[in-house]
């Protein structure tokens, strides 16, 4: 293939393409015409001698081929973009651009409304795009370009990756308030012995592991979820309980209904950050979308 030939506009068809995984709809994200997608398609098969997208019984899937380019092409097309934003001023009022970011459902709970609110006020044309990756995933996306940014806590990532605190908080246990275990003597074993619900990818098991009271022993385990949220109305229905973060359990317990202890594993802190890379270290849209996150965070 000769770069040479290969044009910005079919980089960026082929980024929607891979997005939307179906002509029409990557035609409207770009702005173009049904046919003149169909037409850009055949061009990038030709240039990279490879069909790309292939229909299947599930829709149309990309190939081998086409999965090993998203990420490159992303890059590329993020440098492209960071030429342009380092010499365009930004004005948050007029850009319409969209950020991509990664937020646990406990993170868009607590932090979203906030983050729209003040959006709505300060740059109401601009628009977010959430998805919850693993850790890995994260760091992964992060690099790539695939996201703009990440919330999360305790990520490890390389030197590429930046880091900053948004929010203090720690972990606790929730159960509902007419437990039976509520009135007796709240200690490791009590705690180990009850009915536990697990977020996936939670932090919880990590920090009972560098506890000296846990002592390798395990929590009895009854039901994994992979979402935070639905945990509350679990805990307040039946004898589980789970280890939430405190401010999320009292932003829920607005009825009185849970009774909020103390994890019996010595310090549980931890905090908030927002995570994005180095290359977007000094591009004024995303200075203005982390201060401003940064700034509501403060608030709260």
């Amino acid at each position: 293939m000769n770069p040479r030939a290969m044009d910005l506009q079919l980089l960026f068809a082929f980024d929607a393409l891979m997005t939307e995984r179906q002509v029409t709809r990557a035609a409207k994200l770009i702005g173009v015409s049904q046919p003149a997608m169909s037409h850009i398609l055949a061009r990038l098969r030709d240039q990279f001698g490879d069909p790309l997208l292939v229909r299947t019984m599930r829709g149309m899937e990309p190939t081998q081929r086409a999965l090993e380019l998203i990420d490159p092409v992303r890059l590329a097309l993020h440098q492209v973009n960071h030429v342009f934003d380092t010499q365009a001023p930004f004005d948050p009022l007029q850009s319409d651009r969209s950020f991509n970011v990664r937020m646990g459902d406990m993170n868009e709970f607590l932090m979203l409304p906030s983050i729209l609110l003040a959006m709505q006020d300060e740059a109401p044309r601009i628009s977010l795009t959430v998805s919850h990756l693993t850790p890995a995933m994260t760091i992964k996306a992060l690099d790539s370009g695939e996201i703009d940014f990440a919330i999360s806590t305790r990520l490890t990532h390389p030197k590429s990756i930046r880091s900053a605190d948004l929010l203090q908080d720690r972990m606790v246990c929730v159960l509902r308030a007419g437990h039976p275990c509520v009135r007796r003597r709240w200690t490791v074993d009590a705690f180990l012995g009850l009915g536990h619900i697990n977020i996936v990818q939670a932090m919880a098991d990590t920090r009972f592991a560098e506890s000296d009271s846990y002592r390798g022993r395990r929590r009895k385990l009854v039901l994994n979820l992979p979402h935070w949220l639905v945990a509350p109305s679990i805990v307040e229905r039946t004898d589980l309980v789970a280890s939430l973060s405190e401010r999320m359990a009292r932003r829920l317990n607005d009825r009185g209904q849970f009774v909020i202890r103390e994890l019996p594993i010595g310090k549980a802190d931890l905090v908030w950050r927002i995570y994005w890379h180095r290359r977007h270290d000094t591009l004024p849209a995303h200075l203005w979308m982390r201060g401003l996150v940064r700034r509501v965070c403060a608030s709260l």
